[in-house]
């Protein structure tokens, strides 16, 4: 039959316990932010004086935690200075300044922006007109080639022409001078007198 120590008992259920206690009190720090630390260190230490009370010598977490929460007090403390710090300066007369010209540049810089914005604009729509006008350029010139082939085409046909014009021309001028030497014949025949003596 095995023997029953009650103080054995007893201290591995405080063991448990603060085990328990611990792992409670880890969760808790793990859901937390930096900036909420400090809000956790008086319900901490509230446990933590409970469990000690229970006679059980948890001083190694307790200075643990002590240590943890003077961090906490001394970054709360210094987010606090920085805090009133930065309201201090909000309200100088030179961050004031400051920020006005800022609030100017800034306008200045979304006006700037919103001009060149419509001037890319107009410029994709002048380089869209001028690759259109290329387009048009490109078939103004195919029709211009095709109507100098034409032009060519009819001023072969009208030299052929013109030589056979020149051509009648110096028949026609033949024909004339033909006409003339019949006509001056004619003539000459019909002044002609016949003389029969």
């Amino acid at each position: 039959m095995p023997v029953f120590y009650g103080r054995k008992v007893i201290s591995e259920l405080k063991r448990e316990f603060i085990i328990k206690v611990w792992a409670s009190i880890r969760t808790k720090l793990e859901s937390l932010t930096a900036d909420r630390v400090y809000s956790l260190a008086d319900e901490i230490q509230v446990v933590l004086k409970g469990v000690s009370g229970m006679g059980v010598d948890i001083s190694p977490l307790q200075n643990l935690l002590e240590s943890f929460f003077e961090l906490a007090t001394f970054y709360d403390q210094a987010r606090s200075i920085l805090v009133d710090k930065a309201k201090e300066i909000e309200k100088s007369e030179s961050y004031i300044k400051v920020k006005e010209h800022l609030e100017l540049v800034m306008k200045e810089r979304d006006e700037k922006y919103e001009e060149l914005s419509a001037a890319c604009q107009s410029l994709e729509k002048a380089i869209k007109k001028v690759k259109k006008l290329k387009s048009l350029q490109d078939v103004a010139k195919e029709e211009v080639r095709k109507i100098e082939s034409k032009v060519s085409a009819a001023e072969k046909e009208f030299n052929k022409c013109a030589d056979i014009s020149l051509a009648t021309q110096n028949a026609s001028n033949d024909v004339d001078q033909k006409k003339q030497v019949l006509e001056d014949s004619l003539q000459d025949l019909v002044n002609y007198k016949l003389c029969l003596d």
